[in-house]
């Protein structure tokens, strides 16, 4: 069942009055070399400064022949807090960008946000992109990332017991099929998945968001999806579209959704499938946003008070999983 879509609010609307002052183009009209660029060129004009926090380590798992570059951050916190806390919660972070777009660079200010809001070791990871690496390698890369982190959680100061996977649009999208993948292989234990306005049916129907601009439109979608499989039965692939896996036994769920996103029908009903799968799931809906919102968290303070939220649930599965 669909939504009723609501108005956009004012800070969405200036968004797309800044997109039009500078000329943005519509990536599925572009090669995806200069659709990343233009996609970066068009984020640099909405980020904001990040938070310092107490260390950034640049770091590249070595996965067979494959190596993936990740950059991990350590939460900037009070020395009586630290006193109190031996140990931080981890977050594998995925970007978002259709499998095809982003890097580390646009995702620091939610990063850096996210890891003193949460108290939280974030560890980013810079996942090879689409069509020159199709599915599944970008998820067998996630997938590595957070084996790795689990692993390596000591090391870190990290918690492996609260060892959350993390991700926007197609990042969250990355973030379900690791849990799924993980289920399957048994390990590594998650404690909990953070799916920002996930991508979660590769087969829905976004007829009647053609050519929209508050998020992934119907021809963005299907130049995404080009990209990112080999075959289009690979669309049905519950590592592709998790709507279509079994949900029983996934961790925590921690949903965000934007209420004129395209995407929000399709968020919604996994959400709704993940409940009734048993899953203990979150959902933090934002009236009058669009997609993206929480990746812009300067611009947005939807995207300030979503973070804090997220947040403040981590907080509460760490102190659970102490307990």
């Amino acid at each position: 069942m669909e939504t009723r879509r609501m108005a956009p609010g004012p800070k969405a609307l200036e968004y797309l009055d800044r997109l039009n002052a500078n000329n943005a183009q519509d990536i599925s009209e572009l090669e995806p070399v200069d659709a990343r660029a233009e996609d970066f060129r068009i984020t640099m004009l909405f980020l904001g400064k990040s938070e310092p926090v107490e260390k950034i380590e640049n770091h590249v798992i070595h996965e067979g022949l494959a190596e993936i570059p990740i950059r991990v951050y350590w939460p900037k916190i009070s020395s009586e807090e630290k006193d109190e806390q031996d140990l931080y919660p981890i977050i594998v972070f995925f970007h978002g960008g259709g499998w095809v777009l982003g890097n580390l660079d646009a995702a620091d200010e939610l990063c850096s946000m996210l890891s003193n809001r949460s108290e939280s070791i974030v560890i980013s990871v810079d996942y090879r992109l689409a069509p020159e690496y199709k599915f599944p390698q970008p998820l067998h890369d996630c997938y590595a990332a957070t084996k790795w982190a689990f692993e390596n959680a000591k090391f870190l100061e990290g918690d492996e017991d609260t060892l959350i996977v993390a991700g926007t649009s197609a990042g969250g999208n990355l973030a379900a099929a690791v849990s799924l993948m993980a289920k399957e292989k048994k390990g590594p234990q998650i404690a909990a998945q953070l799916l920002i306005y996930p991508i979660t049916d590769l087969t829905s129907d976004l007829s009647k968001y053609s050519k929209d601009k508050f998020g992934p439109s119907k021809e963005a979608m299907e130049w995404f999806g080009q990209h990112y499989v080999k075959n289009e039965s690979d669309m049905q692939n519950p590592l592709v579209s998790p709507a279509f896996g079994n949900l029983n036994g996934l961790p925590h769920a921690i949903v965000v959704t934007a209420e004129c996103d395209p995407l929000r029908d399709q968020d919604l009903q996994f959400e709704k499938k993940l409940e009734q799968s048993g899953v203990k799931t979150i959902l933090l809906d934002y009236p009058q946003t669009i997609h993206g919102f929480m990746d812009l968290p300067t611009f947005f303070p939807e995207g300030r008070e979503a973070i804090e939220k997220v947040a403040t649930e981590i907080k509460k599965i760490y102190v659970e999983n102490e307990m």
